[in-house]
Order: C-alpha cells, then sequence, then structure tokens
C-alpha cells in the first residue's frame, strides 16, 4: 500500500503519465490537455457524473452533447440517429418542433395529437398517398388533379347547417358502380 499524506497537491509533470497494469491504461497531462486512455473507461460513480453548464462531450470532430442549465443542445455533422430497442417516449404536454419559431410542432395531450403549421401553413400529403381509417376501409387520397373519397361501406357527409356543391365544371355526377345514372 502507498500512503499519501502530502498537504498539497502532487504534482506530476507534464507529458509524464500515470499507467496502471501492463500500461494499457494511462493518465497523462501535456500542461493544457488531459487523455485518460484505455480499452474501455468505465465510471462508477456513486451519484451523477458532472459536467459543468457550457462545457459539452464531444465525439469526433462533428457531434457534441453540451447543456447551459436549462437547455441540451445534440449537434451532429449528419444525422442523429435513435436506435432505441423500445420507445422513444415524448412525456404529455411536450411536442416536437420541427422549426426554430415553434410554429411547426407535433404534440399529444394524452388524448389527442395535435398538429400545428404556421402562418397560412399546410400540413401536405403526397400525390397518390392516402390518408386511411381504421382498417384501411376508409380514405381520402388524392393524385396531384383529383380527389378521391372512398368509403369501403356507407359514406356519411352530416353538417351543421349546409352542404355545398360546387363543380366550375357545371356539373354533378351521380354513378353507381362506376356507371352514371343522373347528374344535376
Amino acid at each position: 500500500d502507498l500512503n499519501l499524506t502530502a498537504g498539497t497537491d502532487i504534482n506530476i509533470p507534464a507529458d509524464v503519465g500515470l499507467t496502471f497494469g501492463n500500461d494499457a491504461e494511462k493518465i497523462e497531462g501535456d500542461g493544457t490537455d488531459l487523455t485518460i486512455s484505455g480499452n474501455n473507461i468505465n465510471l462508477t460513480a456513486t451519484a451523477d457524473v458532472v459536467i459543468p453548464a457550457n462545457v459539452g462531450i464531444t465525439f469526433g470532430t462533428g457531434e457534441k452533447i453540451e447543456g447551459d442549465s436549462t437547455d441540451l443542445t445534440i449537434t451532429s455533422g449528419a444525422k442523429i440517429n435513435l436506435t432505441a430497442t423500445s420507445d422513444v417516449i415524448i412525456p404529455s404536454g411536450v411536442g416536437l418542433v420541427l422549426d426554430g419559431s415553434g410554429s411547426e410542432k407535433i404534440e399529444s395531450d394524452g388524448t389527442d395529437i395535435s398538429i400545428s403549421v404556421g402562418s397560412n401553413g399546410d400540413i401536405n400529403v403526397p400525390a397518390n398517398i392516402g390518408v386511411t381509417f381504421g382498417d384501411d376501409g376508409e380514405k381520402i387520397e388524392g393524385d396531384g388533379t383529383d380527389l378521391t373519397i372512398s368509403a369501403s361501406a356507407l359514406a356519411n357527409i352530416d353538417a351543421g347547417t349546409d352542404i355545398v356543391l360546387d363543380a366550375d365544371g357545371g356539373d354533378i355526377f351521380f354513378k353507381d358502380d362506376g356507371t352514371t345514372f343522373g347528374s344535376a
């Protein structure tokens, strides 16, 4: 055993390291940076590992995780891949913001999912991609020109006031299995 009873710092000169075992693990400083090397470096703190605010953890040269005591920022030079083996959970009342202003957001209140868009914005579904309901028996889909609303059984249109059919072509056709039987 080595018992240190120094009343001040123990100073290891720059570029002289402290090695462990067969020298595969080493702690060494150069007067500016401290390098800890080893196959795996295991932190086994009995409480938190604390990294000060505005000091980040970097990976290579393009990725960084840093907090400022309020916000946590994850920066990547390319994609950020989440590879959880279970769900990625966002709590109720906390949204996923898709722009810096917060006007484009997806959020759940525990019952409903709300999709917000910016002023005069739209939710765009690409051509030939439909929105289906239940077992996909009901579908709304557009091809960039025509809109089709289909149901595998009864289709109900119910309005609290009027139903307006406005056809610039001048005709409204009534069909049965693709065959026209009337028009207005």
